[in-house]
């Protein structure tokens, strides 16, 4: 029950806590490199592919972006990058085969530290993303299949922050929750497939780690 009372206490605490880094008016250069464990049910995308329901995959993302500190430990800011993914079929008679995930991204976010001592922080994060899917299969024979996909992302992440130095820090961060809209074109008739929107948990599959430099 103690333990419990903290919890909030610690929370208005670090309301009062504030370091130069994080001071209003300050500029937060950010990179960061994230996991995201995805499953796919192949059955949605071009029917040319050879579709394998419900597939995982892990895709790589790298997602730089510039935030400004509009208020004493909340940044808002903007982000661009892109992520890849492959998965290698296991089907019969497609030995050596695969799907690989594009995906480019472009959105923005809004973020608030709550500030423990002059090193650790936590921080929440909102975002949102606009993306453009540009998966493709690929065999063995070295031929393609395009389809591409258009949607948006937005979502919770929860992270926590170490100072190396005044001016640049590090971070580890995971998802909370995340929806998800994406419109699939048969690149190959110009046609819609399908349309998709999830909502996920994804807390213990979106792992990222970033570097940020404070100006």
């Amino acid at each position: 029950m103690k333990k419990m009372l903290l919890i909030p206490l610690l929370l208005i605490l670090s309301q009062t806590l504030v370091f130069a880094q994080f001071e209003k008016g300050t500029f937060m250069g950010r990179g960061n490199v994230s996991i995201n464990r995805v499953s796919t049910d192949r059955t949605f995308i071009n029917p040319q592919f050879p579709n394998e329901d419900n597939q995982t995959e892990n895709v790589w993302t790298i997602l730089p972006g510039l935030g400004y500190f509009i208020q004493d430990n909340l940044a808002v800011g903007a982000h661009g990058g892109m992520g890849r993914g492959t998965y290698a079929l296991s089907m019969e008679g497609y030995s050596g085969a695969r799907t690989v995930t594009r995906d480019f991204y472009a959105g923005i976010f809004i973020r608030k530290f709550m500030v423990l001592d002059e090193k650790f922080s936590f921080f929440l994060e909102g975002y949102g993303n606009r993306i453009w899917e540009r998966p493709f299969f690929e065999d063995s024979d070295g031929k393609f299949y395009d389809t591409k996909g258009d949607g948006w992302h937005a979502g919770i992440s929860l992270g926590l922050h170490y100072m190396v130095s005044k001016t640049i820090g590090l971070e580890l961060k995971s998802g909370l929750f995340e929806y998800n809209t994406t419109t699939s074109t048969n690149l190959m008739e110009e046609s819609p497939i399908n349309q998709q929107s999830t909502l996920k948990l994804n807390l213990i599959s979106q792992f990222g780690l970033g570097l940020n430099f404070f100006f």
